[in-house]
């Protein structure tokens, strides 16, 4: 049973016993068997015997089998942690999600920045089930958060846990948030990579300009969509009170990002984002890639023990009904 696993192989050495035991019945119980009744010439039981009568001492095989099935369910067989391989064609996507004192802007009443833009990153998600993605959250600092991965559900989950406070330090660095992105697909050896950037689109922080950034990715072939998420002339909240932070919201500067990779800008100023509009990006050359999806232990000793039980009620069944005896 090469193709099982036990999870409790040591109940197999019960094989040992019932090996000699069933030796012991073969040799000494049905070869070297003597006659109930003596009788002085073989002449004398000629009469042909019946069916029954020739298959009788086989019928002991059916407890022995019944045994040793009921020893291999002990040992728990079953199958173990195992792969498939699944190939997919996509695209390598990289999110860079601003979660800067800045996307607190009460843009959308009831929502701020960082809500609608956490639910268009999900959104998004759930359209790309073919593609890699990974995360990046940036304020003051970049923070690599998920690598390039198929399980997109994970990274959902990831971005609904997201908040101001999972980024320290203050402000928008938001090139050091494309370096980083870019960096992390330097191994990708997709044929196509992007970035979907969602911010609000002022960088003051960071030793990596959006410009130089733009740039490198441009360079690596790296394609950066931007999102902007706001609206200009509004309420930010500082500390206890609130101020008017006028053009903080730079949706210029995202488009520039857009046309230095060759991507698009696209605006949530609305609330939303409507993905189902979006060709560009499926129109982008898809690369096949193998994943391998792992398999827990499953369990398979039930079968073994049907099968014991039932040979051993075929057995008793035989004896009660089919070889009775009579005393």
């Amino acid at each position: 049973m090469w193709w099982l696993d036990f999870k409790e192989p040591y109940w197999l050495l019960l094989i040992v016993p019932w090996a000699a035991a069933s030796a012991w019945y073969v040799f000494g119980r049905v070869y070297r068997r003597e006659a109930a009744i003596a009788v002085s010439s073989r002449s004398i039981v000629t009469k042909r015997r019946s069916f029954r009568e020739r298959t009788y001492r086989y019928l002991p095989i059916l407890r022995a089998l019944s045994a040793l099935f009921l020893i291999i369910a002990l040992a728990r067989p079953g199958k173990g942690v195992d792969f498939s391989s699944v190939k997919h064609q996509g695209i390598d996507i990289m999110i860079a999600l601003d979660v800067s004192p800045s996307m607190s802007s009460e843009d959308f009443q009831p929502k701020n920045r960082l809500a609608v833009a956490k639910k268009a990153v999900k959104d998004f998600i759930k359209l790309r089930k073919n593609d890699r993605i990974g995360l990046v959250i940036f304020s003051g600092e970049a923070y690599f958060q998920c690598p390039l991965t198929l399980e997109s559900e994970m990274v959902g989950d990831i971005v609904e846990e997201t908040d101001f406070d999972s980024a320290d330090k203050d402000g928008t660095a938001i090139g050091e948030a494309l370096a980083l992105s870019a960096a992390r697909m330097a191994e990708s050896k997709a044929k196509s990579r992007m970035i979907l950037l969602l911010t609000d689109g002022m960088n003051n922080r960071g030793i990596v300009d959006p410009e130089t950034a733009s740039k490198m990715c441009a360079e690596l072939g790296i394609k950066i969509y931007p999102v902007g998420i706001g609206k200009k002339n509004v309420r930010v909240p500082f500390f206890s009170r609130m101020k008017v932070y006028r053009d903080h919201y730079d949706p210029e500067s995202l488009k520039k990002m857009a046309e230095v990779t060759g991507g698009k800008f696209y605006s949530a100023e609305s609330g939303s984002v409507l993905w189902e509009n979006i060709k560009d990006i499926d129109r982008l050359e898809r690369s096949e890639f193998e994943v391998r999806h792992y398999h827990e232990f499953y369990d398979r000793f039930q079968v073994f023990l049907f099968i014991a039980l039932g040979l051993f009620l075929t057995e008793m069944l035989l004896r009660s009904a089919v070889y009775r005896k009579i005393p």
